[in-house]
């Protein structure tokens, strides 16, 4: 890893640490107990808000301990903390609000690990999708604890479903990148939709029954609001003060991407202007919540986390809000309003249909969003709730079904350039390369002479 890896490191640390102590203000320690018992011994369906069902401190120190175990898995597999390491990050954080915690994530990484030794691979290599694979989380707690009882059989299956996935997910994810086109950012989401598919209808057939849940919590609005706006300017505020010369500039030409989930905003733009990205990201989210009459609780927590965790590797303001006004159209327009719990949420993690905005332009983006709209609602039947990364199930369909429509008749963006400074970073170090290159030869031939 190198030097700019370490000091985001040190941020993502403290990031982790952060949750820990404001849940500790909020609530004692035996109530932090009682609710970790809670969040523990939870099936964590759809939708499952840790808030509602603990509390907002054992739910805080929840999100802190599944952060803080994630990026120090990172940390010692030394994945370098670029826009995916950052991305994930936000999506680790984000889902230990609603569905993910420090027991229902292990046994999938043991199988990431364990296709790792059959194949006599580096687990670094892995680390990622295997955390990403953890959006099946809930499979693995409903059938440990199924019917409330961990008895023998239930432990047995749930270990042997956490360590299929684990083992399946990195072939199965590189197949599915090749179907979305680049139009979808969560393929993670949409590969593990496809084995959900499989994995629970054969559950059921042995017995096991899965259903959707809502414990969605209200009245947070006020004291959360106030909380992720601080953070996200904060983030644009950091992002300048760390590059005044550079910073806005480069931050406006992320603006000009398709958001092409091969596009790392840290290596085009730098991380001065990503901060920038990832603050503003956040400020649209919060606001379009707000803005809706919705409700900021673990669930939209999560979504505005991920929003900004991707705000490093394909998301930016000009690709986000067709698609969010595409959601809302849908709410206004069908048998449903966009307040609605799920809709909130589609509105949030539907963004991975940003790209369709950012290739194929504005109204692109608000079809995409508006079909996105009534597919995540009913995508999910068929592995019910089971999988946290439902909306990266439906925008993956979304993104192939449009495709071929949209590459026919519309001229795709494919904006790649690095920002200007960027460029001249990279040919000083280029200089500086050629100069060590040269010393090295004159050494050579002073050697050669002597």
């Amino acid at each position: 890893m190198n030097k700019t890896s370490d000091n985001g490191y040190k941020f993502a640390f403290i990031y982790a640490i952060f949750f820990a102590v404001i849940g500790l203000i909020l609530a004692t320690p035996k109530e932090i107990f009682d609710g970790f018992v809670k969040i523990m011994l939870a099936n964590d369906i759809l939708i499952t808000d840790y808030f509602y069902l603990a509390g907002v401190g054992p739910a805080l120190m929840n999100v802190s301990v599944v952060t803080l175990v994630t990026v120090l898995i990172m940390y010692f597999n030394k994945v370098p903390l670029n826009g995916g390491g950052i991305l994930t990050i936000g999506l680790m954080s984000g889902f230990s609000f609603f569905g993910k915690n420090i027991f229902n994530m292990w046994f999938i990484i043991l199988g990431t690990y364990i296709f790792c030794l059959v194949n006599k691979e580096k687990f670094s290599k892995y680390v990622i999708i295997s955390l990403l694979s953890t959006a099946l989380a809930p499979l693995i707690s409903t059938t440990f604890f199924y019917g409330g009882d961990a008895t023998f059989k239930h432990i047995i299956t749930s270990v042997i479903c956490g360590i299929i996935i684990g083992f399946v997910m990195p072939l199965l994810a590189a197949h599915t990148d090749k179907l979305l086109h680049g139009l979808s950012l969560y393929n993670g989401g949409f590969a593990i939709g496809l084995l959900a598919l499989i994995m629970v209808p054969i559950l059921k057939s042995y017995g096991y029954e899965f259903s959707t849940t809502l414990k969605w919590s209200e009245g947070y609005n006020i004291e959360i609001s106030a909380i992720l706006y601080s953070i996200s300017i904060l983030f644009v505020i950091s992002g300048i003060m760390r590059d005044r010369k550079n910073a806005w500039n480069n931050y406006k030409n992320i603006l000009k991407r398709p958001g092409s989930p091969t596009h790392d905003f840290t290596v085009l733009d730098g991380m001065d202007a990503v901060l920038i990205n990832m603050g503003i990201n956040g400020i649209i989210s919060t606001t379009y919540i707000l803005l809706i009459g919705g409700d900021l609780n673990g669930p939209t927590i999560g979504g505005i986390l991920t929003v900004i965790g991707f705000g490093a590797k394909g998301k930016h303001a000009k690709n986000i809000i067709p698609i969010m006004l595409g959601i809302a159209l849908g709410g206004i327009t069908k048998q449903w309003n966009p307040n609605l719990p799920s809709a909130q949420l589609a509105a949030l993690f539907g963004t991975t249909l940003a790209p369709v905005a950012g290739t194929y332009g504005f109204i692109a983006g608000v079809f995409a969003g508006f079909i996105h709209s009534s597919v995540t609602l009913h995508a999910g039947l068929g592995y019910s709730g089971v999988n946290l990364y439902n909306n990266g199930f439906a925008g993956g369909i979304v993104s192939i079904v449009m495709f071929p429509i949209l590459s026919k008749y519309i001229k795709p963006n494919v904006y790649s350039d690095p920002s200007p400074s960027m460029m001249m970073s990279k040919l000083k170090d280029i200089d500086k390369i050629s100069d060590m290159e040269k010393r090295l030869s004159d050494m050579e031939k002073e050697l050669s002479n002597l």
